[in-house]
C-alpha cells in the first residue's frame, strides 16, 4: 500500500497511464463489421449440431458394476460392459444469443440408444447376455463464451457452463436368467442414467476445446489478394453479443505484401443501424477503400500507358505529333511525324469519404506526354495535373437501388513543359446538382 508523499505522487502517474491506455483502446475502430442475426444462427445451427452429434456418438461409457440382493438367493454382483452408443438423435437443436457472453447451445428431447453386454455372478453361478438401453428426454444446455486475443486479433471460444438432464432410461436384457436383472432394473437404469448424464457435458466441453477452438485457430487472419496487396481481417475487439445479433469488428485493412506497414491514418468511428431482419449484414468503412487505394497507388498499379497502335485504325483521333500539333503547333515543329505516348498515373492515393447522404471521392491524376523518337526512346513533352471531386447519393425507390453521381470541382494545371508554355483550362461543371444520374435496376429486397 502506498503511504505518505510517495503515494500521493504515484496517483497522477497512474491516472495518466490509465488515460493513455483507455485512449488507445477506444481509438481502435474497425475497417468493417459483420453482423449475424438470430436468423443467421438458425441456419448455422444445423451444420454445427451435425458435428456435435458425431462427437456425442463417440462417447466412451465406463463399465457399470453393482451388487444385488435377492431372497432367498442372497447377494450377487452384476457388471455392464462394452457399452457402445449406437445412435444419438438431436431433434430440437437451438443456438441463441447470450448477451455479454456469446452463444447458448440448447438441445431438448434428444434420444440415445446404447448397446452392450452384461454378466452376473452369485457364488459359483455365472450368467451373461446382451442388453439395450434407450435413454429418452435428454436435454443439454451450454454457454459458449466468445473472446479474442488482443495481440493477434484471433477469436477464442470456450465452454463457460454446461448442464444436462435425462428424464428416463429403459433397459432391455437378454440371456439366461436375464429375468433376474429385470427384478431390480430401476436401480440399474438409474445407475446407467447417472453415468451417461455425467459424460455428456464432459464430451461437449472437450469438443469445444479440442475441436472447435483448434479449428478457429486455423482460420487465416490475413488473405493475400494478388502480387501487390493483401487484406487483414483480424479482430480489433472481442465479438459482441446482444439480444438481437452477434457483431464482429474486423480490422479491414489492406497492406502491401512486399513491405507491410501501417497506413498514415486511422479508421474513423463506425456506427451500424439497428437492423436484424436479414441473416447477415456487412458494414464497410471508407478506411477499407482508402487503405486499398494507398497500397495500390504506392505500388504503381494505377498507371496506364496509351500508344497510337492501341487506338482503332478507323478512328480519326491519333496519338501522333501531327494530330497533337493541331492544338499545340510547337509539338509538330519540334518532333515532326512521330508517335506520341501518354502515361496516366495517380499522383496521390484517391480518398473516399462516407457520409449519411452518400459518398465523396477525391482523386489526383497526372498525364505525361512523350514523343517516341526513331530510336524508340522517349522525349518528354509536358506534364498535366488533374484534380477532381465527385460525390454520389445512394438510396432506394420502389425496392430499387437508385444512385446520383455529381461531378464536383475540376482543376487542371500545367506542371511542366518542354515545348513552351501553353494555356490549359476546363469548362466549369454545370451547376445542376445531378450532372450525371446512374440508376441501378437491381432489386435490393
Amino acid at each position: 500500500m502506498a503511504r505518505g508523499p510517495e503515494g500521493v505522487r504515484s496517483w497522477p502517474a497512474l491516472v495518466l497511464l490509465a488515460a493513455v491506455v483507455t485512449a488507445e483502446t477506444e481509438a481502435t475502430n474497425p475497417g468493417f463489421t459483420t453482423r449475424i442475426s438470430q436468423k443467421g444462427l438458425d441456419y448455422a445451427c444445423q451444420q454445427g449440431v451435425a458435428v456435435l452429434q458425431k462427437e456425442l456418438e463417440k462417447i466412451r461409457i465406463p463399465d457399470v458394476s453393482g451388487k444385488f440382493k435377492l431372497r432367498p438367493f442372497g447377494k450377487g454382483h452384476y457388471n455392464f460392459h462394452s457399452l457402445v452408443v449406437r445412435s444419438f438423435q438431436l431433434p430440437n437443436p437451438q443456438i441463441r444469443l447470450q448477451p455479454n457472453v456469446g452463444l447458448r447451445v440448447s438441445i431438448s428431447n434428444a434420444n440415445v440408444r446404447i448397446g452392450g453386454r452384461w454378466k452376473a455372478r452369485k457364488g459359483f453361478i455365472k450368467v451373461r447376455g446382451k442388453f439395450d438401453l434407450s435413454v429418452e428426454g435428454v436435454s443439454i444446455s451450454a454457454d459458449l463464451k466468445l473472446g479474442s486475443v488482443p495481440a493477434s486479433g484471433r477469436a477464442t471460444v470456450t465452454c463457460s457452463s454446461c448442464s444436462s438432464n435425462i428424464n428416463r432410461a429403459r433397459l432391455r436384457v437378454s440371456g439366461i436368467l436375464g429375468w433376474l436383472l429385470k427384478l431390480f432394473h430401476k436401480r440399474i437404469e438409474s445407475s446407467l442414467r447417472n453415468t451417461m448424464n455425467s459424460k455428456i457435458c464432459q464430451v461437449l466441453t472437450s469438443s469445444v476445446s479440442s475441436k472447435l477452438q483448434p479449428y478457429v485457430e486455423t482460420l487465416p487472419l490475413k488473405e493475400r489478394l494478388d502480387s501487390v496487396a493483401g487484406i487483414d481481417y483480424s479482430l480489433v475487439a472481442p465479438p459482441r453479443a446482444t439480444a438481437d445479433s452477434l457483431d464482429m469488428q474486423l480490422k479491414g485493412e489492406f497492406y502491401n505484401v512486399a513491405s507491410p506497414s501501417p497506413p498514415p491514418f486511422m479508421p474513423p468511428p463506425m456506427a451500424i443501424p439497428s437492423l436484424h431482419d436479414r441473416m447477415i449484414y456487412l458494414a464497410i468503412s471508407d478506411y477499407l477503400f482508402n487503405t486499398a487505394a494507398l497500397v495500390y497507388q504506392q505500388a504503381g498499379a494505377f498507371g496506364l500507358t496509351l500508344r497510337d497502335d492501341m487506338i482503332p485504325k478507323e478512328s480519326k483521333s491519333r496519338l501522333t505529333t501531327k494530330f497533337l500539333g493541331k492544338a499545340l503547333p510547337q509539338v509538330a515543329k519540334m518532333f515532326p511525324n512521330m508517335n506520341v505516348q501518354l502515361t496516366l498515373s495517380v499522383s496521390s492515393p484517391p480518398h473516399l469519404t462516407t457520409r449519411p447522404t452518400g459518398i465523396a471521392l477525391t482523386a489526383a491524376v497526372d498525364l505525361q506526354a512523350f514523343a517516341i523518337l526513331p530510336n524508340s526512346s522517349l522525349a518528354s513533352l509536358f506534364l498535366l495535373g488533374l484534380k477532381l471531386n465527385t460525390s454520389a447519393k445512394i438510396g432506394t425507390k420502389a425496392d430499387k437501388l437508385v444512385g446520383e453521381l455529381t461531378l464536383g470541382r475540376l482543376i487542371l494545371e500545367l506542371k511542366h513543359s518542354n515545348i513552351g508554355s501553353f494555356p490549359v483550362s476546363l469548362a466549369p461543371p454545370r451547376p445542376h446538382p445531378g450532372a450525371l444520374v446512374s440508376r441501378c435496376l437491381g432489386s435490393v429486397a
